[in-house]
């Protein structure tokens, strides 16, 4: 079943269409400017862009604004803050903030597509925090992966194998035993 989203136009955009994908085979919402009028943008040049309404996104969800990739290949016009999230408690206006990277001026005209909208599932977290001394230790290049193993057993082992290089492989079933019981 596809999430239901709400939309309501706002007044700089009540002559627009709809977002809508290009096909079938796209992620992205087309959204463009829904400026008054041509805009120069300058270069290293940054605006904030109305694009026409605003929607409400489900609670699971979350909205990414993100640089539409033509726009930004051939005229090195970029979402400055990409991805920008839209979080489910959004209900104001939406906009672009789009930067220009480029060495030339551009001109923006209304309509203009400008960006992209992906919706993507997004979850809360909780945090359990941890005492280690390895974290000290951490280089871009290491793995880390969280052992499984009952709190017990991270009593007596402490950070040595908190944090691992390589996880010891076993199957699901054997998992949370210890290591004398899979023997």
């Amino acid at each position: 079943m596809l999430p239901r989203l709400y939309i309501t136009k706002t007044p700089d955009g009540n002559d627009f269409p709809l977002p809508s994908y290009t096909s079938k085979y796209h992620a992205g919402l087309n959204l463009m400017a829904a400026v008054s009028g041509p805009i120069k943008i300058n270069p290293a040049e940054r605006l904030r862009i109305p694009i026409g309404f605003a929607i409400g996104i489900p609670q699971g969800y979350c909205g990414q604004i993100v640089s539409h990739p033509s726009l930004a290949e051939t005229n090195g016009i970029i979402v400055s803050d990409a991805p920008h999230i839209v979080h489910p408690a959004t209900r104001e206006p939406l906009f672009v903030l789009i930067q220009n990277v480029s060495n030339n001026q551009y001109i923006l005209h209304r309509g203009d597509l400008i960006a992209q909208l992906i919706i993507t599932p997004c979850v809360q977290v909780g945090w359990r925090e941890i005492q280690s001394d390895i974290t000290t230790e951490i280089t871009d290049e290491t793995e880390l992966f969280l052992d499984e193993q009952n709190e017990s057993e991270k009593e007596q082992k402490q950070t040595n194998s908190f944090f691992s290089f390589r996880r010891k492989k076993t199957s699901p079933r054997n998992r949370y035993k210890t290591d004398n019981e899979n023997e």
